[in-house]
């Protein structure tokens, strides 16, 4: 992936560890909201949405939903954290991949 894709993702999974994280500390965790995510999926430039479904192996209108509930799902279970989006940064191996992967 180029630099504007690695920005794209980092800042989405920026927004959904610090939505997961705020999530738990309350005392009823609140249903995650993917619109938000979903929606800023959507206006993606239309080559980094298609790179993102072949990479995730779905079809380009499943990839924002899918996409989104990945990253939700990761961070809700401890496979992605603060730490991954810090390797992301500096191209060094994440779980952030097989996570969107659906591994």
């Amino acid at each position: 992936m180029d630099l504007k894709n690695r920005i794209l993702l980092l800042l989405t999974a920026t927004v959904v560890a610090v939505g997961c994280q705020t999530a738990r500390a309350g005392t009823k965790p609140p249903e995650p909201n993917l619109a938000k995510c979903v929606a800023s999926s959507r206006v993606w430039n239309l080559t980094v949405k298609h790179q993102l479904a072949s990479f995730m192996g779905v079809s380009l209108d499943r990839m924002p939903a899918l996409f989104c509930q990945r990253l939700f799902d990761g961070v809700r279970t401890g496979r992605i954290s603060y730490s991954d989006i810090n390797r992301l940064q500096f191209d060094q191996p994440t779980e952030i991949w097989k996570v969107i992967k659906g591994k």
